[in-house]
């Protein structure tokens, strides 16, 4: 029993987050997905410019 002398019910709080916080973690999955995919391109890239140039320099 609530000290109040009420009874003490969940609240649908979280419920209702549920819908606004789904898509949420959607976004920031995607977004991070995507800065990933991109570093990596990078890197390789970068590697792909340094080997070139090492095998200009060793001829």
């Amino acid at each position: 029993m609530n000290p109040a002398g009420g009874e003490l019910l969940a609240h649908h709080v979280a419920l209702l987050a549920i819908p606004a916080l789904v898509p949420a973690v959607v976004v920031v999955g995607v977004v991070l997905y995507i800065a990933r995919k991109d570093r990596r391109e990078e890197r390789e890239e970068r590697d792909l410019i340094e080997r070139a140039l090492d095998t200009k320099e060793n001829e």
